[in-house]
């Protein structure tokens, strides 16, 4: 049988060891010594003037395309109705909390001052060789006064103070104070002009004895016009205001020791 020999080369291709052309990317298998028996390695060759360093013009393009798409420039009609919608519900909540503080100014009625007694003094106390009408002792009461509410009060107008021993006047005058400033205290000086007619027994003792141990009680009542302005309403009210307190002497070294304060408005 007639044996086949390998096919002869061709013309031009005597030295197989030749560079690919640079015009195309060829692939190029050489046989290095295969690190596991079996593995094969590859070796791709691109041509130089394939290979940018800076991308062309078109690929900026394209990116920048990407980057602002046509369909941004829009605004989508579901975008407008969901800020329509955000809108309307934000006014209506306003409008019910405007509403709701309307109401509340209108229907809540602001709160009554409070009162307290600091101290008792007697001004020009009696002798014993004293005596006529004009003897009668005057009275400086201090008390404290504390404004609870979000806004100031006017006092202006209010009309008088009674100090009284057992419902009976022993001193009076008028309430000072005009005007407090919100969420705040004062204290006020009442001057008291002493009664005319007879000074009461225990209140004549108890100036003379500073060392009695007899408490002497006294009420201190006080009609004021309390007038509150708030947002929208002026509130304008009579007041009544009762303390029942007890003093250790109308002497020297006049302490309180216990007191209950009332203020009400009467509409």
């Amino acid at each position: 049988m007639e044996e086949r020999g390998p096919p002869a080369a061709a013309a031009g291709d005597d030295d197989g060891n030749e560079d690919p052309p640079q015009s195309e990317m060829q692939l190029v298998l050489r046989p290095p010594p295969p690190p596991f028996p079996g593995a094969n390695t590859y070796v791709v060759q691109i041509p130089k003037d394939q290979i940018y360093r800076v991308p062309p013009p078109e690929n900026a393009l394209i990116v920048e395309r990407h980057r602002n798409p046509e369909n941004k420039k829009k605004k989508s009609p579901c975008c407008t109705i969901r800020c329509l919608i955000i809108g309307a519900i934000v006014f209506s909540l306003c409008l019910i909390l405007f509403i709701t503080l309307l109401s509340l100014s209108l229907t809540v009625k602001p709160k009554e001052p409070k009162f307290s007694i600091s101290n008792v003094h007697v001004k020009n106390p009696k002798s014993k060789s004293d005596t006529g009408k004009n003897s009668h002792p005057g009275y400086e009461v201090s008390v404290k006064v504390n404004n609870p509410n979000g806004h100031g009060i006017n006092y202006e107008g209010s009309e008088w103070a009674s100090l009284l021993l057992k419902e009976k006047s022993i001193g009076k005058g008028k309430f000072p104070l005009k005007k407090q400033e919100k969420d705040s205290s004062a204290t006020v000086k009442l001057v008291l002009d002493g009664s005319k007619g007879a000074l009461p027994r225990e209140v004549e003792k108890s100036i003379e004895n500073t060392n009695s141990k007899m408490h002497l009680p006294l009420t201190l009542k006080m009609d004021l016009s309390v007038k509150v302005k708030g947002f929208i309403k002026t509130w304008k009210m009579e007041t009544e205001v009762e303390c029942h307190f007890q003093v250790s002497t109308l002497g020297k070294g006049t302490k309180v020791l216990q007191q209950k304060c009332e203020a009400k408005f009467k509409g």
